[in-house]
């Protein structure tokens, strides 16, 4: 089964990360989570921030000094 409640491309996936991200801390008790719980979450969120503006910015690199 594909997943498909997770959004392509990068952006949108982004955006959906950011909020589940949120709603997630949000909502610890509710969903039964410590705030350790979320580390890992948050630490992946992190890289892939991080990855994406690199990613975007090498895309863009070739078009800077048109």
């Amino acid at each position: 089964m594909p997943n498909d409640y997770i959004p392509r491309p990068d952006t949108e996936f982004d955006v959906w990360l950011t909020n589940f991200v949120t709603n997630a801390n949000a909502n610890l008790v509710a969903l039964g989570l410590l705030a350790a719980d979320m580390t890992p979450i948050t630490t992946a969120q992190t890289t892939w921030k991080t990855a994406l503006g690199n990613n975007v910015a090498a895309q863009a690199a070739p078009y800077a000094n048109r």
